[in-house]
């Protein structure tokens, strides 16, 4: 073999050499974990499944279905571990009209089916429909305010909260914050006070179902809700802007809880994945609504506001204050220049 061969010879199996060890090189990681700015400084690294990236929490805006969207009902949903079989209490007069008994309500407490002291606190609060008002009107500026002075408790470290929900005693630091209504105003507000919202429905989902999730089967439901993947026994994720079709990233959440929801309001669903599996869904997706409820703040979770980096255990949210659960909704009535309650709206459809 000649040099010039041999030299050839060399080089070329370098070259299929390098080609090859450079395609066994993994892919550098997203930096999906990357910190946030909310976010508690003891919350755990490992993201949250429900924000996985093949999730579709912003289906009824971008039209995107996941693996799930099209799946039968699970033969069994129930996931709670231990079982539990007990009844809901509301404890008061429901707050709005047309409630009815559901499944949920006979077979799952105010508690859900919780077992750490802090997750039953947190569970409860969520099931709150006994708030009195009267309701102050608040905006995203109250909204982001209250997100701050929360924020400014764990630079402190005198508060925390991502990934795991706060001790219950820690919930009263939830009260009595200092942030402005509506008009500017200043006003102290906080967990468990009786608010309203107007904006524009960007996406509402039965959210957590068996129809969501990007793994080899769908969500199996919320602690809150007794872990049942059924639409019928979770919460409606409602995502609500203050300019049509603004990016999720800028929203305020609502949710309207399960129990004793009225038949009309189990039609409120705009989602690309989940509005096809409910009957006769409501035309609702950029609807200019009003949204009365209680203040609720989801501890189990961080913000993910935009122009920061979504870090563990965030959703594209602007605060993770939020209308949980939901007392009324009002629809603005174009041809009669004024809000109207949703009953009275969806007659004319």
């Amino acid at each position: 073999m000649n040099r010039e061969y041999r030299a050839l010879l060399i080089g070329t199996l370098s070259l299929i050499l390098i080609v090859l060890v450079s395609s066994c090189q993994p892919s550098p990681p997203a930096n999906t974990n990357a910190p946030s700015p909310t976010a508690s400084p003891t919350a755990s690294p490992t993201a949250s499944a429900n924000a996985s990236p093949g999730a579709t929490p912003d289906a009824g805006k971008t039209g995107t279905r996941g693996p799930h969207c099209d799946d039968p009902p699970p033969a069994n949903p129930a996931n709670c571990t231990p079982p539990i079989d007990q009844p809901f209490v509301v404890g008061c007069n429901l707050p709005f009209a047309g409630g009815q008994s559901h499944d949920i309500d006979q077979h799952c407490p105010n508690e859900g089916c919780a077992t750490r002291d802090r997750d039953k606190a947190q569970n409860t609060i969520k099931n709150n429909l006994c708030s009195v008002g009267p309701a102050i009107q608040i905006s995203t500026t109250s909204i982001d305010k209250l997100q701050a002075a929360v924020d400014q408790l764990v630079a402190q470290q005198t508060f925390s909260y991502g990934g795991s929900p706060p001790e219950p005693a820690d919930r009263a630091k939830l009260h009595d914050l200092s942030t402005v209504d509506v008009n500017g105003n200043p006003v102290l507000l906080g967990e468990g006070k009786l608010v309203t919202f107007e904006g524009f429905v960007l996406d509402a989902k039965h959210d957590d179902t068996y129809l969501q999730g990007s793994g080899p089967q769908g969500f199996k439901g919320e602690g809150v809700n007794c872990k049942n993947s059924l639409l019928e026994w979770n919460d409606i994720h409602v995502a609500l802007t203050e300019t049509p079709g603004a990016d999720e990233c800028s929203s305020v959440t609502a949710e309207i809880i399960p129990h004793f929801r009225p038949a009309l309001w189990e039609r409120f669903d705009s989602n690309a994945c989940t509005s096809p599996h409910v009957t006769n869904p409501l035309p609702i997706k950029g609807l200019r609504v009003r949204i009365t409820g209680q203040l609720f703040f989801d501890g189990s979770h961080a913000p993910g506001p935009c122009g920061l980096p979504m870090g563990p255990h965030a959703f594209p949210r602007r605060a993770v204050w939020e209308i949980h659960p939901v007392y009324a909704i009002e629809v603005f009535d174009n041809s009669k220049n004024k809000f109207v309650t949703l009953e009275e709206w969806a007659q004319g459809l």
